[in-house]
């Protein structure tokens, strides 16, 4: 074990939630740390565990119990990188209120894909809009496009419509989204090994606000974290900006285009000719081929046309 893989992750997790009120990551002291030894801030503040001892002094463990969900959903939608083993021992209040997490050994990370996937279906589920996640899915490929789009929706309902009718004590939204892995592999829903650690992450992390607060609305308190962050990517200054980068990342490809080109049309007059049989799958791949080169084409000049929209916008 490299113990400077972990203050690395420490460094980069503190980095994320500098600004986030409430929240502290403890300072890494790089000079003092190498492959066997961290070295970090020594924190002065009350297990998590302690529920007693927190309301002794005057702190608001509803109030906490309610950060922790959300300082948790913060990091996972808006940074892709969250802490994946908040259990009590590693959780702690210092003498101003502050949550301190330690021990930065198990951290998750998800894509932009994953992000967006995640906020979506469960801001979804809380508005019971289940034809809405089942276009996710589809949308986000993670269900084959022939999957009926009704009858996932239906299955998806299957999942949500028993935990809104049970007590706001016994919702979790851990359970809901292992319920939901259970279901759509059922789909040939895409393994998402990332959204599996985030999901048994969220039942910890839900404990331990329960035991603060037997009575936490994982809903009530999810919902403004996934709105705010949902809002802000449909911000369209920052769809803007993503989409100038894809486009970048296209026009670096270009110089490639005409070779590439040259050998789709190579292995298609193969194919037109009859030298490859339609039923093997060296056929099947060329038309998927064939069909990413005309995508890549039809971005190519889409791409183009956006920087000169936006330069004669700017400029």
């Amino acid at each position: 074990m490299d113990l400077r893989f972990e203050a690395a992750a420490a460094n980069e997790y503190a980095e994320n939630t500098k600004n986030d009120i409430g929240f502290k990551v403890p300072q890494i002291y790089w000079n003092f740390t190498s492959e066997n030894v961290m070295t970090l801030d020594w924190i002065d503040g009350i297990s998590i565990r302690e529920t007693e001892e927190l309301k002794k002094r005057n702190l608001n463990t509803e109030k906490i119990a309610e950060d922790i969900i959300q300082n948790f959903l913060r990091h996972a939608v808006r940074d892709g990188f969250f802490h994946a083993d908040m259990h009590q021992g590693n959780v702690f209040i210092d003498n101003n209120g502050q949550i301190v997490p330690i021990d930065f050994g198990i951290m998750g990370r998800l894509d932009k894909m994953s992000k967006r996937f995640l906020a979506e279906i469960l801001f979804g589920f809380i508005q019971r809009d289940y034809r809405k996640v089942a276009e996710v899915h589809l949308l986000a490929g993670l269900v084959p496009k022939n999957v009926p789009i009704d009858d996932l929706a239906q299955a998806l309902r299957s999942i949500g419509e028993p935990i809104f009718g049970q007590a706001v004590k016994d919702i979790s939204g851990g359970k809901l989204l292992k319920q939901l892995f259970d279901v759509t592999e059922k789909f040939n829903m895409q393994t998402q090994p990332q959204l599996l650690m985030l999901q048994k992450t969220m039942v910890v992390v839900e404990g331990v606000a329960r035991k603060l607060n037997p009575n936490t609305n994982i809903w009530t308190t999810s919902k403004p974290v996934l709105e705010n962050w949902l809002r802000e990517t449909k911000d369209p200054i920052i769809a803007i900006n993503e989409t100038l980068q894809n486009t970048s990342e296209v026009i670096k490809r270009l110089p490639e285009f005409p070779e590439i080109m040259d050998k789709a049309n190579q292995a298609l007059t193969y194919l037109a000719s009859g030298q490859i049989p339609q039923n093997s799958n060296s056929y099947t791949a060329l038309k998927s081929k064939k069909s990413e080169m005309i995508a890549f084409r039809n971005q190519s000049i889409i791409g183009l046309l956006v920087l000169v929209i936006f330069g004669l916008l700017v400029f």
